[in-house]
């Protein structure tokens, strides 16, 4: 790669906001090298666990078998008894391939370690809710230390590359970084039936000693529930896979999330909170504590789905790492608003990280998106289909209503950074919105041992109506710090290697209050 961008490929930059997509073919099975991390650690969160002796329902009593096609109904004929007696569904003795399974209040769903609940690889029987769905219910658990498995690769178009990119360029180049990630996706099939264990308008949940593999789409969701404890937990996903998140928390109070380990293609643990997705409300209480997540995308987020409020959040002792591919993790915290909400109270502490290339991303903009699509819409090109037109909400309604403020993150060790800390309001027409009260307290970043790509542009753009990515801004001209519109900004023990070969400044900071 050359070290240098010619007048030819700065104008091959203006495709930048083209998206690479794979919309045609037949789902591709094939695995690659890598696919999944090498670095899977099951033993340091998943034991072996009994199941108990009293209030058992077998689904082999009614009639599952590995050998049948489809046993959806004999393990809901389970649930429906147990739910009578508060009992405990046991999935034991092998692979149970099922359509849905509706889980009902007071059940304990048992999958015991080395059995499992698999989704069929047609996508026929689902509706979009996945393999294990609750709806309205209280007082649900999962456990037992065996699986569900999404059959990712059935559900998804042949990547532009033959094989997954394993070796490092001799140049950070932020604009190549996101084709080369983009390249190696398996985008939607039409076929793509959802997630694998999707919860909506729950309470009590819990979920321990658990794992979820190879998710076609969001791998766990969360959707309208309180009282949520998810621990000793597993996501193990193909890191291709077009939307496989990890941990989708939306529209969802007082929930913790502790020592658990994701390995995914999309956002590990993601915050959303937005009319589109059924929301309706603020969101408060969320931790979020040891646990290790390898992600193409953002470790850990808030946004970019929010129209309502989301505040009191905490992340703390947690590793966020890249493993055997490249590009690394997009950004490890990743804190945005772009559709209206106010997010405060976000407090980040005690977190090493490994080949993430942006450590800190603080993003408010305006997309604005409530007034463009409705919940079909939005999530039709995730499913391989074409967007409809439509919006849920009026196209005022949360117009310039987005906050991000009261931003405490300390004690951070990045190894392998590749961009800068980025830390982002925006200006648009004649309004100026910042982000206000950030405060990195001894943060220290070593970078990757590469050269910087010469690409000094003579201004940056807003971004302001766009989806926001810390890769969205290319290649800063700034390797330690860049901040815009930004209120109240305080550094303490700030520290950051310098490259092996850069022509950035350290800091650069534009309109800070």
């Amino acid at each position: 790669m050359k070290d240098r961008r010619t007048a030819v490929n700065k104008l091959n930059t203006l495709l930048f906001g083209r998206d690479l997509r794979i919309t045609k073919g037949e789902p591709f099975i094939k695995v690659y090298p890598f696919d999944y991390s090498s670095y899977y650690p099951e033993e340091k969160y998943i034991s072996s666990q009994k199941p108990p002796k009293k209030n058992v329902y077998d689904i082999r009593q009614f009639g599952a078998s590995p050998e049948r096609e489809d046993n959806a109904d004999a393990v809901n004929v389970a649930v429906s008894l147990a739910a009578e007696t508060g009992g405990t569904v046991l999935v034991t003795g092998g692979d149970y391939v099922c359509t849905t399974v509706f889980l009902k209040s007071n059940v304990t769903l048992f999958i015991e370690k080395g059995s499992s609940v698999s989704a069929n690889k047609t996508g026929e029987g689902y509706n979009h809710l996945g393999v294990i769905h609750a709806d309205g219910c209280e007082n649900i658990t999962l456990t037992g230390g065996g699986k569900v498995k999404g059959n990712g690769e059935y559900f998804g178009l042949k990547p532009q590359l033959n094989e997954n990119i394993t070796v490092h360029p001799e140049v950070i180049d932020v604009i190549r970084m996101r084709r080369d990630a983009r390249a190696q996706i398996r985008f939607a099939h039409k076929s793509k039936y959802g997630g694998t264990v999707y919860f909506k308008n729950c309470k009590n949940v819990k979920a321990d000693n658990f794992i979820i593999e190879n998710a076609a789409h969001w791998s766990f969701r969360i959707e309208n529930c309180s009282g949520v404890e998810i621990r000793n937990f597993v996501i193990n996903n193909n890191r291709h896979v077009a939307n496989a998140d990890g941990f989708d928390v939306a529209g969802t109070s007082d929930i913790s999330i502790e020592h658990c380990f994701v390995s995914t293609a999309d956002d590990g643990i993601c915050l959303k909170n937005a009319v589109w997705l059924g929301n309706s409300g603020k969101m408060s209480n969320i931790t979020v504590r040891d646990c290790e997540v390898i992600s193409c995308a953002n470790a850990f987020k808030i946004g970019t789905e929010t129209t309502y409020d989301i505040e009191n959040v905490t992340v703390e002792d947690c590793t966020f790492l890249m493993t055997d591919i490249y590009p690394g993790t997009v950004s490890g915290i990743a804190v945005e608003s772009a559709d209206g909400a106010k997010v405060k109270g976000v407090t980040v502490k005690n977190i090493k990280m490994d080949r993430v290339t942006c450590p800190v991303f603080v993003r408010l903009c305006n997309r604005n998106r409530a007034a463009e699509v409705t919940a079909q819409s939005a999530n039709a090109v995730e499913f391989g289909k074409k967007r409809e037109k439509g919006a849920s909400a009026e196209k005022d309604e949360f117009n310039l209503l987005g906050e991000v403020k009261d931003i405490h993150i300390e004690n951070i060790e990045a190894s392998g950074v590749e961009i800068p800390v980025i830390l982002a309001g925006f200006k648009q027409g004649r309004v100026t919105k910042y982000v206000e009260n950030i405060t990195l307290k001894n943060i220290n970043m070593t970078y990757a041992p590469y050269k910087e790509v010469y690409d000094k542009r003579s201004y940056i753009p807003e971004y302001a109506d766009v989806y926001p990515e810390s890769w969205r801004f290319r290649n800063l001209p700034a390797y330690a710090l860049w901040a815009r519109h930004v209120s109240g900004l305080k550094l303490l023990d700030f520290n950051c290697s310098i490259p092996r070969s850069t022509w950035k400044k350290d800091i650069i900071c534009e309109d800070i209050k």
